[in-house]
């Protein structure tokens, strides 16, 4: 019962800091119904907003800060029984009300070697911007607003979307559009498909479906909202497998080598991997990993899209799996120089709309390291 308690302070704290998802909403309602939910609640909000807190409050925290802050509350009108257990939270709430991001961490004794998580990626020689390679070999930017017609073809990029018109719908050659990191884009394909790509991802589309197929090749994450043809098939290949549909709303992550994610939202969908086939409902995912047999499960759609609105949610990730989001969203390797400080695991909220640095202020809330960002390498030490 303990750890549930534990959990559900997390919850509320990050409800005061207006952080919660749908279903932390839901989780968090259904604990209510318990009296001394309900009581521990009522005092953590008591803390939350008492005068010292707020007076604190009215300026950005620090991290030379968090200690202040936690002292005035200890030694505010609350007794020691109330606040010992709950200090911390609450003044990891204030930061994130603040930050906009609300998160905890717990440390595992298991000792690891240090990590450089992102070694190797070639972040230097990356593209800044958005392009398009047509299927001629000719590249085009589109990091500004314009239109250009190349052929057949007329090009309309503006408000981070590509959209075209092949008039004559004979260019059934593929064409490459090529997302770098920090950045996400939207393409209208021919038949009124609508793709949202994330940071470090690209499809491969032809101008026109001139087949009795609509197929597309997609490499990182996609959103797609595809326009019903029940005579085209729309086929979305990945580097681990295939998905089939007819008309409907999924999201495809294969971000990882021998692992993908398809999360179907509405309609339905086949996925394919090894000449193994699973039928989606809507609200359930179908989870891919090489050398293990295939399994569906639900999932929650403010979590899972959360990122075309520029957030992930982390529950109970290590740095190796904050340093995938790091990469993709501040072209950014993330080394850890201090071994036990890989053992690290956090429950957070990242949004790319900030500053790195406001994110690492919340993982360093409750354990005492340092970091450093020299260029596109962030330090933990």
């Amino acid at each position: 019962m303990e750890a549930d308690l534990e959990n559900i302070r997390q919850l509320y704290l990050q409800k005061l800091a207006g952080g919660l998802s749908e279903k932390e909403e839901a989780e968090l309602e259904a604990a209510m119904a318990e009296p001394a939910v309900r009581k521990m609640c009522k005092e953590l909000e008591e803390l939350y907003q008492s005068p010292e807190m707020l007076n604190l409050l009215k300026e950005r925290p620090t991290s030379r800060r968090w200690d202040e802050l936690a002292e005035l509350a200890m030694n505010s009108q609350y007794s020691r029984r109330k606040t010992r257990t709950m200090v911390w939270w609450a003044a990891a709430a204030g930061v994130a009300m603040l930050i906009g991001l609300a998160g905890y961490l717990r440390f595992d004794a298991v000792q690891q070697q240090s990590i450089n998580y992102s070694a190797g990626r070639g972040i230097k020689d990356r593209p800044q911007d958005v392009r398009l390679r047509l299927a001629g070999g000719k590249t085009i930017s589109l990091a500004d607003n314009g239109s250009r017609r190349m052929g057949d073809v007329e090009l309309n990029y503006e408000k981070k979307t590509l959209q075209f018109e092949d008039k004559y719908h004979s260019s059934g050659q593929m064409n490459t559009l090529e997302v770098p990191s920090k950045l996400d884009y939207r393409v209208r394909l021919s038949d009124g498909t609508e793709v949202w790509l994330n940071s470090l991802s690209s499809i491969r589309f032809p101008f026109s479906f001139t087949g009795s197929t609509r197929e597309v090749e997609v490499e990182g994450e996609a959103y797609f909202n595809v326009a019903a043809d029940a005579e085209k098939p729309f086929i979305v290949h990945t580097p681990e497998g295939k998905v089939q549909v007819l008309g409907t709303t999924f999201n495809v992550n294969t971000y990882e080598r021998g692992h993908m994610i398809t999360s179907l939202v509405e309609g339905a969908v086949k996925t394919t991997n090894g000449g193994q086939d699973l039928v989606l409902r809507p609200g359930q995912e179908a989870v891919w990993d090489e050398g293990r047999s295939p399994r569906v499960q639900a999932f929650d759609a403010s979590e899972k899209l959360a990122w075309m609105e520029g957030k992930i949610y982390f529950k109970g990730a290590d740095f190796g799996t904050i340093a995938t989001a790091l990469d993709r969203w501040y072209d950014l390797e993330l080394r850890v120089e201090r071994p036990e400080l890989n053992s690290l695991r956090f429950h957070v909220q990242l949004d790319k709309n900030k500053p790195v640095q406001d994110f690492i202020e919340i993982l360093k809330v409750s354990k005492d390291f340092q970091y450093r960002v020299e260029g596109h390498i962030l330090h933990i030490f």
